[in-house]
């Protein structure tokens, strides 16, 4: 059930929050009414505009602006709730979407390996596009993976990555803080080591994701710190049961050498071709 609705001020004059979906460290998502457009949509409201706050503000505002792709939900809007002045608190206004995050499907039950194909197409397509402008997601996980059902007779479900927050922009420096590290659980192994990023980072958690999809079990658990440090140590077990072409697809993913990993499009066009074998394995 959703929280009540927090007490937030009528945004830039037609965005009006009525319920709050999410709450997190340093931000809260509300489902809003756009009044001048008479539509629902998502604002991002952060916690206080300190100086850390509204920088990063201004990478997700620059990070999201930049992208246009089915893929990944589109920024509408951006500003300063300045209600209070001695608290300015800058928000975000972005597509709202109706579905579950993978992470709600996983919870209610095992998917199919059509179904766990399709996310890993998906968002595989999804990451080539933000990666051939340079930016690195740094935070793929099941929570951040939305998958929509639209509802009419010819759509499927489809898996769109959410939650930019504490995306990077591949050819400027990293600095890895407290706050913007990560879910522990899906890190990188160069994550863990604080060196600089490249693409492969986000192929990594994605593998995590998928074998996550065929197994329901998290690889790395534990605390942040021993879920972390355990990646280094040794690469995700990786049960029989797991099918080919998935189980070679998936230790090519999460290989710790960076280098050895496939590229976004190598994982779209392997997904693509593995779902097509399936389908052509259906009984008639």
């Amino acid at each position: 059930m959703s929280k009540p609705a927090a007490p937030v001020p009528l945004l830039l004059g037609r965005y009006r929050p009525n319920q709050l979906l999410a709450r997190g460290g340093s931000s809260m998502v509300f489902r809003a009414r756009d009044e001048n457009l008479g539509r629902d949509v998502a604002v991002k409201l952060f916690s206080s505009g300190s100086d850390d706050d509204v920088a990063r503000f201004r990478t997700e505002v620059s990070v999201l602006a930049g992208l246009r792709h089915h893929g990944v939900l589109s920024i509408l809007d951006a500003g300063v709730d300045d209600s209070s002045p001695r608290d300015p608190r800058p928000f975000l206004i972005i597509e709202l979407v109706e579905g579950d995050t993978l992470r709600a499907l996983l919870s209610a039950g095992p998917l199919t390996t059509r179904q766990i194909g399709e996310v890993a197409f998906e968002v595989a397509e999804t990451l080539e596009y933000v990666h051939a402008r340079g930016v690195i997601h740094r935070d793929v996980t099941p929570t951040n993976i939305m998958v929509v059902d639209y509802g009419t007779r010819f759509s499927r479900p489809r898996a769109r990555l959410t939650d930019f927050g504490i995306a990077i922009h591949a050819t400027r420096p990293q600095e890895i803080t407290e706050e913007t590290f990560g879910t522990a659980a899906y890190l990188s192994p160069e994550q863990v080591r604080g060196e600089i990023l490249t693409p492969a980072s986000d192929i990594y958690s994605l593998g995590l994701v998928l074998l996550e999809c065929f197994t329901r079990t998290v690889a790395f658990p534990g605390s942040p710190v021993e879920s972390a440090l355990t990646r280094l140590e040794r690469d995700p077990d990786m049960p029989d049961d797991v099918p080919e072409p998935w189980r070679a697809l998936i230790l090519s993913m999460t290989q710790t050498d960076p280098r050895r990993r496939p590229s976004a499009a190598d994982v779209a066009t392997a997904a693509r071709e593995a779902l097509r074998a399936d389908r052509e394995h259906e009984p008639a």
